[in-house]
């Protein structure tokens, strides 16, 4: 008999958990999180959320991992140009990057520009983690450092597949 320490055994599961919803991404009845407000968690840290930072409406305000707390924490995606703008409801600012790996993401009054533009086939209400792929840096949102803190920065990233770069969607 064979033994398989039971982290292995937890990474492959899944993985194979991730490989299956893919296959049901294209398929009829999917509800992608479109248009929906949704909390946005870390698979890393799935009892922290993506937080603007103090509440803030301030544009530049950063974007941070954070206890459940309240509409800062909610996020509409937003459809645009054939992906999706992350809007705070609390501020209705969107998450932007400035496009350089390892910089922290912020809020901006929403343009629709390439650097508020992200890619992600994230379903509301899941288990199941997805990236989110800035189009104009073609870097993913991630926890910085895989932190495991609160007020740890979100920021974006050469894609590593690490858990801090895949995200759940829970409705509000």
């Amino acid at each position: 008999m064979i033994r398989i320490p039971f982290r292995k055994t937890l990474a492959v599961a899944a993985t194979s958990a991730a490989a299956f919803a893919g296959l049901l991404l294209g398929a009829p009845g999917v509800a992608h999180a479109s248009g929906q407000q949704v909390r946005l968690a870390p698979v890393s840290n799935p009892f922290l959320y993506l937080d603007v930072q103090g509440g803030s409406h301030g544009d530049g305000a950063p974007i941070i991992q954070w206890t459940l707390s309240g509409d800062n924490q909610l996020f509409t995606l937003q459809p645009s140009g054939g992906y999706f703008e992350l809007v705070d409801k609390a501020s209705g600012k969107c998450i932007t990057t400035d496009g350089v790996a390892g910089n922290q993401v912020y809020q901006w009054n929403c343009h629709g520009t390439a650097n508020q533009l992200w890619d992600t086939s994230l379903v509301a209400n899941n288990l199941i983690g997805y990236s989110i792929r800035n189009v104009s840096s073609n870097l993913y949102l991630e926890v910085a450092g895989n932190s495991g803190a609160r007020g740890a920065a979100i920021d974006t990233w050469y894609w590593n597949g690490g858990n801090n770069q895949f995200f759940t969607g829970t409705g509000s």
